[in-house]
């Protein structure tokens, strides 16, 4: 049984595309256990304005962004009904199921990765899908990445991802995917 982290960026918020993911990874069955791990969106966007106002730590800052991938798998729940928000990755079946991910358990065991803005969402993707020794990571952006490994910093400077992903991404041993927001019919064959 192959198990897949599926990371849905947080930019997907106001896109029209947003919802035939959904569809295409809660509502049909795949050939893996799929854990989708939500972004921050636009309430990671507000965390770092009020951080910037309000002089707030990193650490404060970073428990706060972890509850905006909260909101956002809420906001994920609202949009389609076949959602099973999950808190704990031990708990998951391994049945080509989908899970979505709420990263409750970071926020009471914040040793386990940096709290500041280098560790966001994606780097907590690539946390679990070393954590749980995920066969495939899915990064799924709102713009075209090709990822090339020997540019890493290039990728950082673009911001296509957080500079924690570079410090993970030696751990990891499985598939690293990138798709971007018109892909979505390209993740059945995937997933």
């Amino acid at each position: 049984m192959t198990k897949t982290v599926l990371k849905l960026g947080g930019s997907l918020m106001q896109s029209k595309e947003l919802i035939f993911f959904l569809k295409n990874i809660f509502s049909q069955t795949n050939n893996s256990t799929c854990i989708v791990v939500p972004g921050g969106g636009k309430f990671a966007e507000n965390i770092r304005k009020m951080q910037k106002e309000f002089k707030f730590s990193d650490e404060v800052a970073h428990k706060m962004a972890l509850l905006s991938m909260k909101q956002y798998a809420f906001f994920l729940k609202g949009l389609h009904n076949n959602i099973k928000i999950i808190k704990d990755v031990k708990k998951i079946e391994e049945n080509n199921n989908s899970y979505l991910w709420s990263p409750d358990y970071l926020l009471e065991n914040d040793e386990l990765i940096p709290q500041n803005w280098y560790f966001t969402s994606d780097s907590i993707a690539l946390w679990l899908a070393i954590h749980i020794e995920a066969d495939k990571l899915i990064m799924i952006k709102s713009k075209k990445i090709i990822f090339d490994q020997s540019n890493i910093n290039d990728h950082i400077n673009k911001k296509d991802f957080d500079k924690g992903f570079n410090e993970l991404l030696v751990r990891y041993k499985g598939d690293l995917i990138f798709l971007e927001k018109t892909e979505y019919s390209d993740l059945v064959k995937i997933i």
